[in-house]
């Protein structure tokens, strides 16, 4: 074999063990989970380990087959109980979800629809890509290919929060963007709170009330969701004090959008939302509805990620997806509900200090349920592949060096 010959083969067989360790890592292969499959008391015990002495609020919530299993509250902080409220950040798009999915079951909206043809008080400005295809699935799915970036901006307590027509014609972005515009393709994934602040303005105008108020006797009330609310936080008792990543004591903010950000809910709000989602009751969102919500319409790097306001975290044995929703805000809020249908079990994490232990405990509970990390935790995966691919492609130099030696022998 000719020193060309071994050179190319080298680089196929590297590039092909290359290319097999990128699909290993986002499948999980290289990463271990914290319990053995189906040993929930050894989850519990290491889970805890993980959070243990985290100065912060922490509501922890463990479902099996829909009913509680577990339940902790942390101390480290303040009193915390089942029925204290936390901001729940971009979590509040998946309940939001949950009211739109409910118009659209009783047929006052339509998924499938473009919302120009729907919404009468604001319309999608003109761009270069036609905005008159944008329909509420894309909104509801983040494919709309609005370039809004939203993120809200914090607002302090004792500042006016914007109208919600306001917000439309000018938002207050965390990015700095000041319009809500498709800058897209239609069809493509782009993560957009303005989408949801359209979906909030056409609740109001199909309903003729106030968002917070349908809300709460549409979907709160028939899911006996008892402290919920997406009124503003000086209306509300029974918060969660604010902390930041280091623990010291931070201030609560308040957002332009409540449909994208702005619901306070608490642990016994998420878990009664979890029955309603695993075992549906009349009056509740059908579960065909439900299975519909779970349906891919986001695609990223060719895997499925987002379904009709939820997250597609990872797929199941069955070839469903775990579902469900994050958020996390300033100072430390983070939050998390993650349902795998399979099996009814779920995992419920509310937090306000601390840095990401909703997400990070969420991320263990998904690769522990189905093998796979969630997509979220892309980077940890790709990373987990990192050694046993420099360690392969160490050996495949090796074993040609000596293959060509021999030869040359």
């Amino acid at each position: 074999m000719s020193w060309f010959k071994t050179i190319l083969l080298t680089l196929f067989l590297s590039s092909v063990w290359a290319a097999t360790c990128v699909y290993g890592g986002v499948s999980g292969w290289f990463l271990k989970p914290i319990a053995e499959t189906g040993n929930t008391e050894q989850f519990i015990a290491n889970s805890q380990a993980l959070i243990a002495n985290k100065h912060a609020n922490i509501a922890y919530v463990l479902i099996e087959n829909g009913q509680v299993f577990f339940q902790d509250y942390s101390k480290s902080k303040d009193e915390i109980t089942a029925n204290t409220l936390f901001p729940v950040a971009s979590l509040s798009k998946f309940i939001t979800a949950y009211g739109v999915m409910t118009l659209a079951e009783q047929q006052q909206i339509r998924l499938d629809r473009a919302i120009n043809e729907q919404l009468t008080g604001w319309q999608l400005p003109e761009s270069e890509f036609d905005n008159q295809t944008v329909s509420l699935a894309h909104l509801l799915s983040h494919t709309a290919g609005l370039g809004d970036g939203l993120g809200f901006a914090d607002i302090e307590l004792n500042e006016t929060v914007p109208s919600l027509l306001e917000s439309l014609n000018k938002p207050l972005s965390s990015t700095g963007v000041r319009e809500i515009k498709v800058t897209k393709p239609v069809g493509d994934f782009q993560y957009s709170g303005g989408g949801y602040l359209m979906l909030e303005l056409l609740v109001e105008e199909k309903t003729n009330q106030r968002f917070a108020t349908w809300m709460a006797d549409n979907v709160f009330k028939p899911v006996n969701m008892t402290d919920a609310s997406y009124d503003v936080l000086t209306e509300l008792d029974n918060i969660a004090p604010a902390y930041d990543k280091s623990g010291q004591v931070a201030g609560h903010f308040q957002y332009a959008s409540a449909a994208a950000t702005g619901l306070l809910a608490s642990s016994h709000d998420l878990i009664v939302l979890v029955q309603a989602l695993t075992s549906p009751q009349t009056g509740q969102l059908s579960p065909q509805m439900i299975s519909t919500m779970r349906e891919p319409l986001a695609i990223s790097l060719g895997a499925p990620i987002w379904g009709l306001g939820t997250m597609l975290y990872a797929p199941t044995a069955s070839g469903d997806f775990v579902f469900g929703h994050d958020g996390a805000n300033e100072p430390a809020i983070n939050s998390t509900l993650r349902i795998n249908p399979d099996n009814n079990d779920a995992i419920i994490v509310l937090s306000s200090g601390g840095e990401h232990i909703a997400s990070k405990l969420g991320y263990e509970w998904t690769l522990w349920q189905t093998g796979y990390p969630d997509f979220l935790a892309f980077d940890v995966a790709l990373q987990s592949a990192f050694i046993p691919c420099l360690l392969g492609l160490g050996i495949i130099l090796i074993g040609m060096l000596v293959v060509r030696f021999k030869k040359a022998k």
